[in-house]
C-alpha cells in the first residue's frame, strides 16, 4: 500500500522546470528560424531626435552639395543665374584652373607637408610624456599633469602676442618649421591627457613581467608598451591631423610669403581675390579640393577615434 500510494504521489507531482542551460539553447534555435530579439519600445521622443538628427544630416550634405554644384559652373553663370540653380555641365576644368591656376597645388603641398610633420612630432612627444605620467610613481605626477591640462584652458587671443614675438626672436617667423613646431605643442595637452588615461588601462604585470625577463625601462616601453598603444596613438594622430589641416589663425599670424601659405590660408587668400576680381567657381573649387581629404580620412578611421577615446575614458 505504502508504495502505491508512493507512485501515485509521484505521478501526480508537478514537474521540476527546466534547467537554466535550455535558456542558450533556445536562443540559438531562435536565431536559426530568423527570429529577432526583442526590442525597446519607441517612445515618441524618439521621433524628435530622429527628425532633429536627420535635419543635421540633410542641412550638412545640402552644403557640399552646393559647394559642388557652385565648382561645376561659369563665373557668368554663377552670377547670372540663381544660386540654387543646377550647373549646366560638368567643368572639371575648374578644379585643374584651381590647382594650378589658383596655386592650389602649392597650398596643399605645404599644408601636407606642415600637417603630417607635426602631427608626428606632436604625437611622439606626447607618447614619452605621458608615459611617466601614467606609469611611474612619483611625488608630484599629478601636478605635471594638472600644468598639461591648463594649456586647455588658455585661450589663443591670449598667446598670439608672445608667441609672435618668441617666432621672432627665434628667427623663425614665415618659416614651415615654425608653424610645425607651433602645431606639434598645440595639440600637446590633449594628446597627453588622452594617452595618460589610456595607458593607466594597460595592466601593470606586463611591466613586471618584463622587468622579471631583464629588460631595461627603455626597453620595456617600446616592447611591451607602445605595441599595446595602437588605438589610443591612432586617435589622437587623427584628430590632430584634421585640426593641425584646418588650422588658419596661427598661419595667418605667422606665414606672409604666399609660396609657404598653407591650404585654409590660400583659401583666404582667393576669398579676397574674388570678391575683387569675381574669380567665383575657382575659389570653390579649391574649398572641395580642401574639404574632401579631411571627409575621408574621418570616414575612414572614424572607428579608431571612437576606440581610442572610449578606452583611454575607462581608466583616468
Amino acid at each position: 500500500m505504502t508504495n502505491s500510494s508512493t507512485d501515485v504521489i509521484q505521478k501526480d507531482a508537478p514537474m521540476s522546470p527546466p534547467p537554466a542551460v535550455e535558456e542558450p539553447v533556445q536562443r540559438r534555435k531562435r536565431r536559426r528560424r530568423g527570429s529577432t530579439e526583442p526590442r525597446a519600445p519607441f517612445r515618441t521622443y524618439h521621433l524628435f531626435f530622429y527628425l532633429l538628427l536627420g535635419s543635421i544630416v540633410v542641412s550638412t550634405a545640402s552644403a557640399f552639395a552646393w559647394v559642388f554644384n557652385v565648382s561645376m559652373k561659369t563665373n557668368r553663370e554663377f552670377l547670372a543665374t540663381s544660386p540654387w540653380e543646377l550647373a549646366e555641365g560638368w567643368r572639371w576644368e575648374n578644379y585643374a584652373n584651381a590647382w594650378s591656376g589658383a596655386n592650389i597645388g602649392a597650398y596643399f603641398g605645404n599644408s601636407l607637408v606642415v600637417t603630417l610633420t607635426a602631427t608626428a612630432v606632436g604625437v611622439a612627444v606626447s607618447v614619452v610624456a605621458a608615459y611617466p605620467l601614467a606609469r611611474v610613481q612619483f611625488r608630484f605626477s599629478g601636478v605635471v599633469l594638472a600644468v598639461f591640462l591648463m594649456g586647455l584652458m588658455i585661450p589663443w587671443m591670449v598667446t598670439f602676442a608672445p608667441l609672435y614675438n618668441l617666432m621672432q626672436d627665434f628667427g623663425l617667423l614665415d618659416s614651415r618649421i615654425g608653424l610645425i613646431l607651433v602645431y606639434a605643442t598645440y595639440n600637446l595637452p590633449f594628446n597627453v591627457f588622452v594617452l595618460t588615461g589610456f595607458m593607466k588601462t594597460l595592466p601593470y604585470e606586463l611591466e613586471e613581467a618584463a622587468a622579471i625577463d631583464g629588460a631595461s625601462p627603455t626597453r620595456t616601453f617600446f616592447s611591451v608598451i607602445l605595441p599595446l598603444m595602437g588605438p589610443g596613438v591612432a586617435s589622437v594622430a587623427i584628430i590632430s591631423f584634421l585640426q593641425n589641416w584646418n588650422e588658419f589663425f596661427y598661419a595667418l599670424l605667422l606665414i606672409h610669403t604666399p609660396e609657404k601659405m598653407t591650404l585654409p590660408l590660400g583659401l583666404f587668400q582667393l576669398g579676397q581675390a574674388a570678391n575683387y576680381g569675381t574669380n567665383w567657381v575657382t575659389l570653390f573649387a579649391g574649398m572641395m579640393m580642401t574639404v574632401v581629404p579631411v571627409l575621408l580620412a574621418f570616414a575612414l578611421l572614424q572607428k579608431q577615434i571612437t576606440k581610442g577615446l572610449t578606452v583611454g575614458a575607462l581608466k583616468g
